[in-house]
C-alpha cells in the first residue's frame, strides 16, 4: 500500500480496535464476516471498482456498501465496510486488501487478550514449515478438485492441537484462491509479531540449538536490531553447519554449506 491507503488503513485500525475491545469473545465471529465480504467484493469487478470509484461521492460508495451486506453480516462489519467505502484508496484492490488486514487484526487481538498470541505465531510457524516440507499437503491445499470449503475442513484434520485463533487463520490461507499459501502465513507471522511488538528471527540450524545457544542468539539479535526479538529455529541438514538467519529484510548466512559455495566459486573464476 502506499502512503494514502496505509493512513486510512491505520484510522480504521484504531476505531475497529476500540470496537472489539468491548466486544470480547466476537473476533472469530467478526473475522469470518468480514472475509465473507472480502470474497463478495473480489468475485465482482463492477462491484470492487464502484466501491473504490473517486468519481463517485464518498456517501454514495458507503450506501452501496450498506445495500449490499446490510442484513447479510454484523451491523459492526456492515458499518466497517462503510466507512472504508469513505475512504479515498490510493490503488485498486486497496480496500479489500485493508479489510483483509482487519479481520486478521481481529483474530490475532482475540488471541492476545486470551495469552495466546506467541502460541499462535509458534502455531504458524509450525504449521508454514509442515506445509513447505510436505509435497502432498502443498498438492491438496492447492488442488482445483477441492472446493475452499473442503480445503479448509482438510486443516482441522492436519493441524490437530492447534488453538482455535490459529486454526481460523490457516482456514482462511488455504480458501484464498490464487494465492501463495506460504505468503500468506509469513504475513501472519509478521502481524503476530508486530501486535507482539517483537521482531522473528526464522533460524536454520543443521543441529537443534541447546537452550543457552538460543538465549545468546536472542540476547545479540535484540541488541543488534535495538527491539525484542523472538527466534524460530527449524533443522536442515543441508546447512552442514553454521546458522542461516532471515530477520527483517536481512539475510545473515554463516553456514557451512554456503561458505564452501563460496569457496567452490572463487575456485572456477
Amino acid at each position: 500500500m502506499r502512503s494514502g491507503s496505509r493512513i486510512a488503513l491505520a484510522r480504521a485500525r484504531d476505531r475497529w480496535e476500540g470496537l472489539l475491545a468491548n466486544r470480547p469473545g466476537e473476533e472469530l465471529k467478526f473475522a469470518e464476516e468480514i472475509f465473507s465480504v472480502v470474497d463478495t467484493i473480489e468475485e465482482s469487478h463492477a462491484l470492487a471498482n464502484a466501491l473504490e470509484d473517486a468519481s463517485r461521492g464518498e456517501d454514495d460508495r458507503a450506501n452501496l456498501a450498506k445495500a449490499i451486506f446490510d442484513g447479510r453480516v454484523a451491523d459492526e462489519v456492515t458499518e466497517l465496510t462503510m466507512g472504508l467505502a469513505r475512504e479515498s484508496w490510493s490503488e485498486m484492490g486497496d480496500l479489500t486488501r485493508a479489510l483483509e488486514d482487519l479481520a486478521v487484526h481481529a483474530i490475532l487481538y482475540g488471541a492476545r487478550r486470551e495469552s495466546l498470541l506467541g502460541q499462535t505465531e509458534q502455531q504458524l510457524y509450525r504449521s508454514s514449515r509442515i506445509y513447505r516440507k510436505r509435497r502432498d499437503l502443498r498438492l491438496a491445499f492447492t488442488s482445483v478438485i477441492h472446493t475452499a470449503e473442503q480445503r479448509m475442513d482438510l486443516v482441522s484434520e492436519v493441524f490437530t492441537g492447534a488453538n482455535p485463533y490459529t486454526v481460523s487463520l490457516l482456514r482462511r490461507a488455504v480458501a484464498r484462491e490464487g494465492r501463495s499459501i506460504g505468503s500468506l502465513l509469513r504475513g501472519y507471522i509478521a502481524a503476530a509479531a508486530e501486535m507482539g511488538e517483537h521482531l522473528v528471527a526464522a533460524v536454520t540450524s543443521a543441529l537443534p540449538l541447546k537452550r543457552e545457544q538460543e538465549e545468546r542468539l536472542t540476547a545479540i539479535l535484540s541488541a543488534k536490531y535495538n527491539s525484542d526479538v523472538q527466534i524460530h529455529v527449524s533443522i536442515d541438514t543441508a546447512v552442514v553447519g553454521g546458522l542461516r538467519i532471515h530477520i527483517k529484510d536481512d539475510v545473515i548466512d554463516g553456514t557451512l554449506a554456503s561458505r564452501l559455495n563460496r569457496a567452490r566459486a572463487a575456485v572456477r573464476k
